[in-house]
């Protein structure tokens, strides 16, 4: 989970240690609809996992992308 949380810290430039699984998206500043597209390649891409499209639309935290690869 750690690895995971760093890695979203990455990609939306957020400070170090500041995201949870419970950080939804209205909190984080960079997190818009094309950010959410980003989110789910880079995830797809770096853990061998495919999201469904029908998920897509209730993947609103953290928690929501984790349940896929954890």
């Amino acid at each position: 989970m750690e690895d995971f949380l760093h890695f979203m810290e990455e990609i939306l430039e957020a400070k170090k240690d500041t995201l949870t699984l419970e950080t939804a998206q209205d909190e984080v500043e960079t997190w818009d609809s094309l950010m959410q597209l980003r989110l789910i390649g880079e995830i797809e891409a770096r853990y061998g996992i495919m999201i469904p499209m029908d998920e897509v639309s209730k993947l609103t935290t953290l928690g929501d992308f984790y349940r896929f690869i954890g």
